[in-house]
């Protein structure tokens, strides 16, 4: 949870969530909110609606217009209510409000509701979004999804990467082993993704045996650190299949592309040198990292 507020009514909010188990941090300046909110990617937001340089507007409007944290509860702390400035608030995408003094138990009620609403709304999500065997994201949740973040890079001139991966030699899996197996291997492979990747970053069941991930604000350098981080981590877990304590030799290729360097870039282009890096890889001996930073192939790089 990210609170911003004058100090010493900071430390009384900071104070009244602590003792109720939340973690707390308190931005001073109103300059650093903004990123210190992409850091921490707290499960809610409070904005003192004096904030100037940028104001409690500004840090609203670009939380409420960036994919990745749109979705983050924000209260607004005000010392009296302003019907006009609280109506802008709840427009521009303010979920509710706290007035100071603080009323502990109000502070707290409040809270649960919104977090009460969230939880039934992440619900709602999973059945319209998520992958049924993986409970990843879908293809066509993250189609639209890296489309928004490709637009949003575009316009606040941010670097955007992008990861494709696919489990090497999967058909011999389901050959030997059976679908059963391959569909635990899957899932398996899923929770690592979740367990490697930053809390910000989406990844997506593409299709079959292949998945994809959406780094933004991530520079190729970047992209490729992570994707090797991926690439240890399944090579170094123990797959099994039931009651059988056999480890799986299982292993994935990836391929990496970027928007640094290209003008224009588009979903389909990023997937595509995407995609070439990742044959690229499969070719090439498997179980590697390859980043692809032009449209037709030539100028692969490997980790």
């Amino acid at each position: 949870m990210v609170a911003t507020k004058a100090v010493n009514a900071a430390m009384e909010l900071r104070s009244i969530l602590q003792e109720e188990g939340h973690n707390c941090v308190t931005i001073e300046e109103s300059s650093k909110t903004i990123d210190a909110i992409y850091h921490e990617t707290p499960e809610m937001v409070m904005l003192d609606i004096t904030l100037t340089k940028p104001s409690c507007l500004d840090i609203l409007t670009k939380l409420k217009a960036a994919p990745s944290t749109r979705d983050i509860p924000v209260i607004i702390i005000t010392a009296g209510k302003s019907v006009r400035k609280m109506a802008k608030c709840y427009s521009f995408g303010a979920y509710d409000y706290i007035s100071t003094p603080f009323f502990r138990e109000e502070v707290l009620a409040r809270i649960r509701n919104i977090g009460y609403v969230c939880e039934k709304m992440k619900g709602f999500e999973k059945l319209l979004v998520r992958d049924y065997l993986t409970g990843l994201y879908n293809r066509k949740f993250f189609m639209e999804r890296l489309a928004e973040e490709l637009a949003w890079a575009g316009r606040y001139g941010e670097p955007m990467s992008f990861i494709i991966l696919d489990i090497d030699h999967f058909k011999k899996i389901n050959d030997t082993c059976g679908h059963s197996c391959g569909d635990e291997v899957l899932r398996q492979l899923s929770k690592i993704l979740i367990m490697t990747l930053r809390a910000h970053d989406v990844v997506a069941r593409y299709g079959g045996e292949e998945f994809v991930v959406l780094l933004a604000n991530t520079v190729p350098e970047e992209a490729i650190t992570v994707a090797e981080k991926l690439r240890v981590a399944v090579q170094e877990n123990d797959f099994t299949c039931g009651e059988d304590t056999t480890k799986l030799p299982v292993t994935i290729s990836i391929g990496v592309s970027s928007t640094v360097g290209n003008s224009d870039p588009t979903p389909e282009s990023l997937i595509l040198r995407a995609d070439h890096a990742l044959y690229e890889a499969k070719t090439t001996g498997r179980n590697k990292v390859m980043f692809s930073d032009t449209l037709h192939g030539t100028g692969m790089h490997e980790s």
